[in-house]
């Protein structure tokens, strides 16, 4: 005869077993619910870039594209020049109030690997999501790349008391230091400006959000590295929205027009 106590125990076990199945069952049903749900979401972010594809006018946009990417480059090799003719300067070496309260961090590897990491991926975004406005996008960087080397060129002052040399602690910069990116670039910030004409030309909230999220922390390093004043990087950002809606002027009126045979198919 099993005793009482050790009905209840088998009792307990067989309603223990039966819960862990029933609790393994959901499991498995909450699982395929979010196969489901990542696979749906996949499936529309690939239906939208479909249709904004399917709204380009080839044509034409291959023809504003080209264009604009001879103007992007035209402006970088304008910005290397000037730029190489700054760094010849003997300029003071300068510091201020915030720079003298901020410790010294080598976040180089955010300010280079995180830096063309955030510009490829948002040049992929754009051209997966509003390949339309794409070509506006190059030709706001190349007015970016135009009106900053004017302000390198013009600057009088150099680098901040304490900074990092990225030519000499990075590996990226190390090879383009002097050529393609230079010592005395200061006003205004590149790492944070350009992030932010990247949030200024999404119109999708979730990569809004990234590219502001770039942008500020980029801001963050360049100070934490001292590779810029505090006023690079709070200029960087009025003078980056006002690129931006200069481009905007600039393209609706002398861009556009160059291009345009159907309003409704324009990028």
């Amino acid at each position: 005869m099993i005793p009482p106590e050790s009905e209840r125990i088998d009792e307990q076990l067989r309603r223990l077993e039966q819960h862990f199945e029933e609790s393994a069952r959901e499991l498995r049903l909450l699982r395929e619910r979010l196969l489901d749900s990542a696979r749906g979401k996949a499936q529309d972010e690939l239906a939208e870039i479909k249709d904004e594809w399917d709204g380009v006018h080839y044509k034409w946009w291959i023809a504003t594209l080209s264009g604009v990417l001879v103007l992007l480059m035209i402006s970088y090799l304008l910005y290397t020049r000037l730029g190489w003719v700054a760094d010849q300067r003997a300029l003071p070496v300068g510091s201020d109030w915030v720079l003298r309260h901020l410790p010294v961090l080598d976040v180089l590897p955010v300010l280079s690997w995180g830096w063309f990491g955030l510009h490829i991926f948002a040049v992929g975004a754009a051209a997966a999501y509003c390949p339309r406005r794409l070509p506006f996008l190059i030709f706001t960087l190349s007015v970016f790349l135009t009106i900053r080397a004017f302000f390198v060129f013009l600057s009088p002052i150099g680098h901040p008391v304490g900074m990092l040399d990225m030519g000499k602690l990075d590996f990226i910069f190390s090879k383009i230091m002097g050529a393609w990116t230079f010592n005395n670039e200061f006003i205004f910030s590149g790492h944070t400006g350009i992030p932010f004409l990247f949030y200024l030309f999404f119109e999708t909230p979730w990569l809004k959000r990234l590219m502001l999220a770039g942008s500020v922390a980029m801001g963050a390093c360049v100070l934490l590295s001292h590779n810029h004043y505090t006023v690079d990087v709070l200029a960087a950002y009025l003078v980056s929205y006002s690129i931006f809606k200069l481009s905007e002027k600039l393209y609706g009126d002398w861009i556009r027009p160059l291009f345009q045979i159907g309003p409704a198919r324009l990028p």
